[in-house]
């Protein structure tokens, strides 16, 4: 077993994955398995990627058919052995102290992840790092996950991409965490990130930036999203099933509603290109249990108010969120859609 099984999905990369795979090849730590998956990419990727592993025994390749990036990740996870798992996008790099920074941190912490920062790299231009957060040891358990979830997760103070953790596989496979299907869930990694910090006690924070994302208009970030708004809705559903499943729900119950519609649901009324498809999605899940148990908690004060308490958002935001509520659980989803696409003041 090796220390870490580093993950790179590949699809139709080809004028990006040679400094990819240079910039990992290039760590000062070097006990790590690098696997590559090939997601079905038609470019010249599956050349490169033997190229490599003829050249460096670390190199491991996994080739199947096009199924997206969860898909190719979860393959990755299926044939990891490492006591560590990190993920790396195939059109992004990393430094070269990126692996020797992390695996430190989480064994001089014992962390069950380590989160560490990013820079954007726009027109071949390296950016400081992303996000303004400090080196620290976090204490989940004492801190509270609800508190982590207000403090941290909500005002996006810590990334919640995959590629920027450093993940322990044995919490991973105990618990039989997976990417859900991108043609359910929109936010792949958001979900996965979100049911591994139920797992969590101890999170080691790094401020330093150690990947370097790369902006592409031909990026899957930047393509149109199809169905976004009941993909954002199925990810809601499944992330409040999920505390419940993992007897964490108690806990984060007045996270949860204010959570999925503020920074999940009504992000995807907002962004969604058809905004029949909107009413559609909302109409469907109308219907759904655990949709409507999401509704009226957001109608009952504790939620919106223990927001407001803890993250210092307006009165209005819960205004708008129980009027959203109520008008989607009475089936008036033109009503509530048009509320949180800015297209009618509550005032």
């Amino acid at each position: 077993m090796c220390k870490v099984s580093v993950i790179v999905p590949v699809y139709q990369v080809e004028a990006y994955l040679p400094r990819c795979l240079d910039s990992i090849l290039a760590q000062t730590f070097t006990d790590y398995e690098l696997i590559l998956v090939n997601d079905g990419t038609r470019d010249g990727c599956p050349a490169i990627m033997q190229a490599y592993a003829e050249r460096d025994s670390r190199i491991r390749q996994v080739h199947k058919e096009n199924g997206g990036l969860s898909s190719a990740r979860n393959a990755g996870l299926d044939a990891a052995c490492g006591e560590y798992i990190a993920f790396v996008d195939s059109d992004d790099y990393v430094s070269p102290d990126w692996l020797a920074d992390i695996v430190r941190a989480a064994d001089e912490t014992g962390a069950e992840q380590v989160l560490y920062n990013y820079a954007l790299v726009v027109d071949g231009q390296e950016q400081g790092a992303y996000l303004r957060f400090q080196d620290e040891t976090i204490d989940v358990d004492r801190l509270g996950l609800a508190q982590y979830f207000y403090r941290y997760w909500m005002p996006y103070k810590h990334g919640q991409e995959a590629w920027s953790k450093l993940y322990r596989r044995s919490v991973i496979e105990e618990n039989g965490l997976r990417f859900a299907p991108n043609k359910e869930i929109f936010a792949e990694d958001t979900l996965f990130s979100a049911m591994y910090l139920m797992h969590t006690h101890t999170i080691a924070a790094l401020s330093s930036a150690y990947v370097y994302y790369v902006q592409r208009g031909d990026s899957l970030m930047g393509m149109k999203k199809p169905r976004l708004a009941w993909r954002l809705m199925t990810l809601s559903v499944r992330l409040w099933e999920y505390a419940k499943a993992c007897g964490r729900f108690d806990e984060i119950k007045n996270v949860l509603p204010v959570l999925c519609y503020d920074k999940l649901i009504t992000k995807g009324i907002r962004l969604d290109p058809d905004l029949a498809d909107v009413h559609r999605a909302m109409e469907e899940y109308r219907g759904n249990e655990t949709m409507k148990g999401l509704l009226r908690a957001l109608i009952s004060p504790m939620p919106l108010l223990m927001y407001t308490l803890n993250t210092h958002k307006g009165v209005m935001t819960q205004i708008r969120g129980r009027l959203f509520a109520v008008r989607w659980l009475r089936g008036n989803v033109k009503g509530a859609a048009a509320l949180v696409q800015g297209r009618e003041d509550v005032r």
